[in-house]
């Protein structure tokens, strides 16, 4: 750090005067340009599949306004009325069969590869041809649309495009029939055979349904256009990423086909050099900021340390302040002698079992369990059965006091000795029940129910009281504090967010001891009473290497 504060020399003087006034210039002109150069080119491609998307888009709608004019008469025709009227029986069949290739066939268009003619009646004439699927809807005759391209099918083996029109009865004005031809796709392919931009550039064209009827990959030929769906409007662009980075997209949509043309060009290609250049300028760019970072380091590790070194006092300080609490807390209960307090309780029980005056009997058992638990070390770690048979003693205390109190437990056996917990965790819990929810508004104590939900990482344990809840309010901010306030504000010397600290007690040892979930929640309050979660670790998450450091 010396080193740094000193004077620079005069070496040092100019090298950082021709970094400031020329490496840096040149280095922000050569971006600047870059951006601009690259931004214009690939405007300059994307305008280019504009303008070759346009004209492929309006070559293909003259194709089928060409196809739609010189096929409307079809319908109308009157060999067509009159087969489609007509019964399907055999020799009728055959006769007007026979006058299909003079009258009708001769003049159809040079294009069409198959025509054929199904009706309502179930009649049919004229060359296989293998419906699209999109035809398949078509068969009950209840179409409405008269000139519909259903999509590229087969024909011998040769791929074709499919475009049907419907036929009308032309005395009962009712749907009689469909007209299906089969047209090649040499003029479509001729049309789209454009030379893309760049090895990986495309042009496809897609039909309403999204099959491509044209890649210029053929191995895609009759496959799904990915970007289909994100194609709803009548143009635009679309960014993607592809192999070598990302592909511009143009694409239009045919306002008489519905046809997706899509041109596609792969930006890195279309950059070419320009890409090169990048790279160098991002080398060079690279190269200064690990000198920046050289000489930066050294200050950022020093200021690193320092903050640890800070923390790591502040920690120390926190942990002789809550071994301070701990040694006042063993001193108030050292002045009660145990074995003499065991001893007196003893002696009342054996006067109460010859006086056989049970109630007695049973409470004087309770107390004396309940403080053998109670002076105990309130920093050991036990398992959940032995909370819940201290809470249990506590209970059949408060029952004599309350002959109409109910008390529930519900907690499966099998996860008593896989839970663990501190001492003294859940009575305060109780007792706040007791004094906040009941007393203080002059309610009866009337049941308390205890019930342990085994979760995936963590077990709930929930507190629930009939008595009157706390205002939703106070209860939003609890639950604030339990969720949001860190370790490290924790470990303040005597902090607390609120007046009351029995509730941030409770939540403050199970958090610091297991960290993050760890904790009190209010899961509900309301008039009728309060629910209170106390979120427990299992066992293979307590014996820790962070709870070892606190319990030492």
């Amino acid at each position: 750090m010396r080193k740094l504060l000193q004077p620079l020399s005069i070496k040092k003087n100019l090298i950082v005067f021709f970094l400031v006034l020329f490496i840096l210039p040149f280095l922000t002109l050569c971006l600047i340009w870059y951006a601009k150069s690259a931004e214009m080119i690939e405007e300059s491609g994307i305008y280019y599949n504009e303008q070759m998307v346009q004209r492929v888009n309006m070559q293909l709608d003259e194709y089928f306004a060409g196809i739609r004019t010189d096929t409307r008469s079809l319908p109308g025709h009157p060999l067509i009325q009159e087969f489609i009227k007509a019964d399907p029986n055999p020799y009728e069949m055959f006769r007007l069969k026979g006058r299909f290739p003079i009258e009708l066939e001769s003049n159809l268009r040079k294009d069409m590869s198959g025509f054929r003619i199904l009706t309502a009646k179930g009649a049919e004439y004229g060359s296989p041809i293998k419906l699209p699927e999109t035809m398949e809807p078509f068969r009950s005759f209840q179409w409405t649309d008269n000139f519909k391209i259903a999509g590229m099918t087969e024909k011998d083996g040769v791929p074709v495009l499919v475009i049907y029109r419907n036929v009308i009865d032309n005395v009962s004005y009712e749907n009689a029939g469909t007209i299906i031809m089969a047209f090649s796709i040499d003029q479509l392919v001729k049309i789209a055979d454009i030379k893309p931009n760049g090895k990986s550039g495309s042009f496809v064209i897609a039909d309403e349904h999204g099959k491509i009827l044209y890649h210029t990959d053929r191995n895609k030929w009759g496959g799904l256009l990915p970007q289909f769906e994100q194609m709803n409007q009548e143009g635009g662009r679309l960014e993607l990423k592809g192999p070598k980075g990302k592909q511009l997209m143009v694409y239009q949509i045919s306002k008489q086909t519905n046809f997706r043309i899509v041109s596609e060009t792969s930006r890195y290609e279309l950059l070419g050099g320009l890409m090169r250049l990048q790279l160098l300028t991002l080398l060079v760019g690279a190269v200064i900021l690990g000198l920046a970072f050289i000489v930066f380091s050294r200050m950022f590790w020093e200021i690193k340390r320092l903050l640890n070194e800070n923390h790591m006092t502040r920690l120390r300080e926190k942990e002789l302040e809550l071994k301070h609490r701990d040694s006042l807390l063993s001193a108030l209960q050292s002045r009660i002698n145990p074995h003499f307090l065991y001893n007196t309780l003893e002696i009342i029980n054996a006067y109460a079992i010859i006086a056989q005056v049970r109630p007695i009997s049973r409470m004087t058992l309770h107390l004396s369990n309940l403080f053998r638990y109670s002076v105990s070390n309130p920093g050991q770690v036990v398992s959940l059965r032995e909370e819940l048979n201290h809470i249990m003693n506590y209970m059949q205390i408060q029952e004599q006091r309350y002959e109409n109190l109910q008390f529930e437990m519900n907690v499966d056996s099998e996860m008593l000795d896989k839970v663990y917990l501190f001492r003294l965790i859940v009575q305060p819990l109780v007792e706040n029940a007791f004094q906040h929810a009941y007393e203080q508004h002059g309610i009866t104590p009337s049941k308390i129910k205890i019930t342990g939900v085994a979760e995936a990482n963590v077990f709930s344990l929930y507190i629930e009281d009939e008595g009157k809840g706390m205002p939703p309010e106070l209860a939003q901010k609890y639950n604030d504090a339990f969720e949001t306030i860190k370790e490290s504000k924790m470990l303040q010397s005597g902090f607390s967010p609120f007046q009351r600290i029995g509730l941030w007690n409770v939540h403050t040892r199970l958090c610091l001891a297991f960290g993050d979930p760890y904790g009190i929640r209010i899961a509900r309050t309301s008039e009728d009473g309060s629910i209170f979660r106390i979120i427990l670790p299992y066992m293979t998450d307590v014996i820790t290497p962070r709870h070892s450091e606190r319990s030492s």
